[in-house]
């Protein structure tokens, strides 16, 4: 018997546990076309949650245009809920999400409002109020968010940001549905203090942007935690006692990536990302001791560098 190649897999609907009922259950597999089973209303929009992508489908007839299509990244069952959101103006929406084994604890550690580092993956859409949607990675390549560019300080319809592939910026959770993915904004919010100003997005002097030059540090989110309490503020006492470290800029996530900006040497780079690394089990004496031998050393080694040249 031949085989079609390329021929898409099927979901496996499950019915036999009630055939009147008008629930059913649908097994998917990484790859699956759910397209079918995508509810179309010119009245609500469709969100796509955990395990679901919208792809580009090729025809396989002589036809030159694609369609989008939805398909399956994890397996498991697809689930579907109807969401009422805003105030006076209704938003509606058809939420969609595969369950699975797989995605349980995506993003366990984090919660609203908690602050984080991301990196621009892609621009996911339109956001339905006169912005783009883009996909922001916070870690590996299954933790992902949301972020309109219209949730920037001061940003409107006509002059709003235009995020790039790559670029850093520091955000704050925001919004949060169960199978999808977080939402981020750039404003403030209920948990930054009363005292710090709102600034213009243009001005890139809030305390949420951007993120301009630097580079960035993955470490565990337990230790990004500790960096933001006091044993934190030890290290960065330590560090700023240093001439060469003394002027650096640092954004800490509690999703694990650390932002570090410093000037005027790149030196001071490795020394901060290796005091950071270091400092996870030492007492405030020994990191204090162990950021003045990590500077000690890069000092001798910046100094053959001189003599050698």
């Amino acid at each position: 018997m031949a085989k079609r190649k390329n021929a898409p897999s099927t979901p496996n609907v499950d019915t036999s546990s009630n055939n009147d009922s008008k629930e059913k259950l649908i097994f998917v597999l990484p790859g699956d076309n759910v397209s079918q089973y995508i509810k179309a209303d010119a009245e609500a929009t469709i969100l796509l949650g955990t395990g679901l992508q919208r792809r580009r489908q090729v025809r396989n007839d002589d036809s030159d245009s694609d369609n989008l299509a939805v398909y399956a990244t994890l397996s498991g069952c697809l689930q579907y809920t109807f969401r009422t959101t805003g105030g006076k103006k209704k938003k509606q929406s058809h939420v969609y999400w595969i369950r699975s084994s797989n995605s349980t604890g995506r993003n366990s550690s984090l919660q609203l409002q908690d602050r984080v580092v991301g990196i621009i993956q892609e621009r996911a859409g339109p956001d339905g109020a006169g912005g783009d949607y883009y996909r922001v990675l916070l870690g590996n390549a299954d933790t992902t968010a949301l972020l309109s560019n219209l949730n920037f300080e001061g940003a409107t319809r006509r002059n709003k940001p235009t995020l790039e592939l790559g670029q850093v910026l520091y955000a704050r959770i925001d919004e949060w549905v169960p199978g999808l993915e977080p939402v981020l904004s750039c404003k403030l919010g209920p948990h930054d203090s009363a005292a710090v100003k709102t600034k213009d997005w243009m001005t890139n002097e809030g305390i949420y942007g951007v993120l301009q030059g630097g580079t960035v540090l993955t470490v565990s989110t337990g230790l990004a935690r500790i960096l933001l309490t006091p044993k934190g503020v030890v290290l960065w006492d330590s560090v700023s006692k240093h001439e060469l470290t003394s002027a650096f800029e640092i954004a800490i996530g509690v999703n694990g990536l650390i932002w570090l900006h410093a000037s005027p040497s790149p030196q001071a780079i490795v020394v901060l990302q290796n005091a950071i690394l270091n400092s996870q089990l030492l007492t405030p004496e020994q990191t204090a001791g162990m950021v003045q031998q990590l500077v000690h050393t890069m000092r001798k080694q910046i100094q053959r560098e001189l003599d050698a040249n």
